[in-house]
């Protein structure tokens, strides 16, 4: 049985690598109805977050993976136990808690109890995650079937299809997930077939088609059909993939030759094949050194608004697109020099910002909306075209990072978090459980009550 073979080799692979535990720190903006929108409307209960500062309601979890996306404005994090926690915006159920609420302080989604998540990853307006056994569960908006669950349900003719919590997607032998701003992208079964689901509006799920449609007779009204059910990318059978990367409407994958391919919307030479063209179908990347130049098993590959990120022989990080929101646009390929020589252990893109982490120092960089996403502090600058260290990080053990509109999360060695500041969020939900079911003492504000900012111990 070559499903069952592929779950018991997902379920070794997951007790053979346990991943890195750590804390969360956040920097950006908590007024989540606000973010990406215009500015806070209110600054007392929901301020800005200048620097990396500690989640008081995830303090004492163990968190093995925090999540984000290009295009996403909530967050999530993984507990090394499998538990999930998400927070901020919730207007389709992107929060998978049940209801459209938006949420200011980390919440876990009871929905998955006794489910070891593994992996995840956060749309525009929904979120997936794989499990230990090779499931996947998706949940929020499904309007353009990328959940993956095989079907879009309206009850009402105009109603979106919105999943308030966790469904399950019709894949199987899952082992990491992808999500464009409204697709998704699943590898899966021990020869690493890459599926996908959702909008195929630039031809991002890579079937050979944009899914255009004209809706009336008597006039153009374009449409796009939607693809609920997760299909194979023929394109690459035979190519075990191993690594996947998705921005708002492109997507990169590596196999396990260490090539790589992208697809999507072509726009900013982000797909990187010297031209501004749309590719429906999966086309391998060029890369200076060809076949002496390769992506090791351990790349890091990365992809955002308008931009794709890459790491190839010794580590050294390639990056294509639209780099900066002035000057010329990059068509292919070229070395990152501002990272040269540094060992990345992640990379991680926002809409227009960037976070990456190696050694004992953390990176940002970008175009900021000046609500501290680029974690450089109240005196720091709001914007850095260039990569700039975040100070307050230097000396100490970044596990990992991920990006989201206005806001980064960095998941640091939990002794390297003593001293850092640490912020209470409104009790707009029931704080995170610690390990073994015990409720923190702690209580946070009342909702609407001014949030704090702990200072430096």
């Amino acid at each position: 049985d070559t499903s069952s073979s592929s779950t018991a080799h997902l379920r070794k692979m997951a007790d053979e690598d346990q991943p890195e535990a750590g804390e969360v720190l956040f920097c950006g903006m908590t007024d989540w109805k606000q973010v990406g929108r215009g500015k806070t409307e209110d600054e007392d209960t929901f301020p800005n977050i200048l620097e990396p500062t500690r989640i008081a309601t995830l303090k004492g979890v163990s968190i093995a993976k925090v999540c984000g996306g290009s295009a996403a404005a909530h967050c999530m994090a993984i507990a090394a136990d499998g538990r999930v926690f998400t927070w901020g915006r919730n207007e389709t159920g992107q929060l998978g808690l049940g209801d459209v609420d938006n949420r200011a302080a980390p919440t876990e989604v009871k929905a998955l109890a006794g489910i070891k998540v593994v992996d995840g990853s956060c749309g525009k307006s929904h979120t997936v995650v794989v499990t230990a056994d090779g499931n996947a569960y998706a949940w929020g908006s499904n309007k353009h079937g990328q959940l993956g669950v095989g079907s879009i349900a309206r009850t009402k003719p105009k109603e979106d299809d919105n999943r308030l919590v966790p469904v399950q997607c019709s894949v199987s032998a899952c082992g990491a997930v992808a999500c464009g701003a409204e697709f998704t992208m699943w590898i899966c079964g021990d020869d690493g077939r890459l599926l996908s689901a959702g909008l195929p509006q630039y031809g991002q799920l890579g079937h050979g088609t944009d899914g255009e449609y004209n809706m009336a007779t008597s006039s153009v009204k374009l449409a796009y059909e939607a693809q609920p059910q997760p299909l194979p990318i023929a394109a690459l059978a035979g190519r075990k993939i191993t690594k996947v990367a998705s921005g708002h409407n492109h997507t990169i994958a590596v196999d396990d030759q260490g090539k790589f391919h992208t697809w999507g919307f072509g726009g900013y030479g982000r797909l990187g094949h010297k031209v501004q063209k749309d590719e429906w179908t999966p086309k391998m990347v060029e890369i200076q050194g060809g076949d002496r130049n390769l992506c090791p098993p351990d790349c890091v590959v990365a992809a955002g608004q308008t931009t794709s990120w890459v790491t190839a022989l010794q580590g050294q990080m390639y990056c294509f697109g639209r780099l900066k929101t002035t000057g010329d646009n990059t068509m292919y390929p070229v070395p990152f020099l501002d990272l040269q020589g540094w060992r990345l252990r992640s990379v991680a893109c926002g809409a227009t910002t960037y976070a990456a982490c190696g050694e004992d120092q953390a990176i940002t960089w970008g175009q900021g909306a000046g609500c501290g996403e680029l974690g450089y502090g109240p005196k720091g600058p709001k914007s850095s075209a260039n990569p700039k260290l975040v100070e307050s990080l230097g000396g100490k053990h970044v596990i990992q990072v991920a990006c989201g509109i206005g806001h980064t999360l960095f998941l640091i060695k939990p002794s390297d978090a003593d001293g850092l500041p640490e912020w209470e969020p409104p009790a707009d939900a029931p704080p995170a459980a610690a390990p073994g079911g015990k409720k923190r003492t702690s209580a946070a504000p009342k909702k609407g009550a001014p949030a704090t900012k702990k200072g430096k111990k």
